[in-house]
């Protein structure tokens, strides 16, 4: 109080000893009253100085949040930092619904039930931003048509698909992957089935990447239903997709290709000629709900509806790592573990 009424003195003399001219600026919190031309050139300056850092820093959390390579000095409190990395930061674990009908249900059935992965990204040259990735997923579903069960008493299907891959982000912007998707289905027989899958892309700015992935046959199985002798062999297909990161980490991926033909075998009716090389088309979706949360889903379609694909899966997925940008991580795995949306099968005999 001593000091607020000398300062005034003090303001109050030098007003009088020269009449006419503005008092020296005094003070009070963010309030400046009677400010000399020179003071509030000052303060305008500092304010402009102030605004340029906010939206310096605003800027580059922006960045962060897209590269995802925040450090410890600008996490968010309560929100998860990669700071003090640890070998979880790039796995997920999930659980969700799976849906699918494939021309491997013999046109006459198709499946509804869980699904359960995981899924884990290491760096192998941290330096070059190569990657090394391994999941597995269990599936488990049921008949949604009742033709199996009343045929030959099979009522569900397992499936256990492990997928193995490289993959690497670059500075410039390309990335890449190549994996091998390994499948073992317990259906009407038993089956083990093999496909290369990989991508290509290339971040475009902060929020827009495109790219292309793709899917080569390489193992077949032989197996029955009954005494019908049959072949499951998965299908080539090969797509172009844009990938949109939102202001919320969001992403929406949407993609259209080709498929190489499949079989039009239907166990009721008889079978067709088969396809020639077919439209394919999916998207899948990926939203933050908390720290470690996040929807994840994912969708794809060979045409034509009839005889082609109809796969999907949605749920939750966990990130111990974090979830806010756990897809754009250097070292998170670009390809997502194989299913029937990524692994579409045909039948033959």
């Amino acid at each position: 109080m001593v000091a607020a009424v000398i300062l005034c003195g003090r303001a109050a003399i030098a007003g009088d000893a020269d009449y006419g001219n503005p008092s020296p600026a005094l003070t009070f919190g963010v309030h400046s009253y009677g400010t000399t031309d020179e003071t509030q050139a000052k303060t305008n300056e500092s304010s402009t100085t102030s605004a340029e850092y906010y939206r310096t820093q605003d800027k580059a959390n922006s960045i962060q949040t897209v590269s995802h390579e925040v450090s410890c000095d600008t996490c968010d409190s309560g929100q998860p930092c990669e700071c003090d990395s640890a070998w979880y930061d790039n796995l997920s674990i999930f659980g969700g619904l799976d849906g699918s009908k494939q021309p491997q249900d013999f046109g006459v059935n198709a499946q509804f039930g869980g699904r359960f992965h995981i899924n884990l990204g290491l760096p192998l040259w941290e330096e070059q931003g190569l990657g090394v990735q391994i999941g597995t997923a269990l599936n488990y579903t049921d008949n949604a048509v009742q033709v199996f069960e009343r045929v030959d008493g099979t009522k569900d299907r397992f499936q256990n698909y492990t997928t193995v891959g490289l993959f690497q982000r670059t500075e410039s912007g390309f990335m890449w992957a190549i994996g091998y998707d390994f499948l073992y289905q317990d259906y009407y027989d038993d089956f083990n089935l093999g496909q290369w899958r990989g991508d290509v892309g290339y971040t475009w700015d902060d929020e827009n990447e495109f790219g292309t992935w793709f899917t080569i046959s390489n193992q077949k199985d032989s197996g029955h239903y009954l005494t019908i002798p049959l072949t499951l062999d998965p299908i080539t297909q090969g797509n172009l997709y844009w990938r949109r990161t939102w202001e919320n980490d969001a992403q929406t991926t949407f993609w259209l290709g080709i498929a190489e033909g499949h079989g039009e075998v239907n166990l009721a009716l008889g079978d067709l000629r088969p396809t020639k090389e077919r439209l394919v088309f999916g998207a899948d979706v990926f939203v933050p709900l908390s720290p470690y949360l996040a929807l994840f889903g994912q969708a794809n379609f060979i045409t034509p509806a009839d005889s082609g694909t109809v796969d999907a899966f949605l749920g939750i997925a966990f990130y111990p790592g974090g979830s806010h940008g756990a897809r754009n991580r250097r070292f998170a795995p670009r390809l997502p573990v194989a299913n029937n949306t990524t692994f579409a099968t045909d039948l033959s005999r």
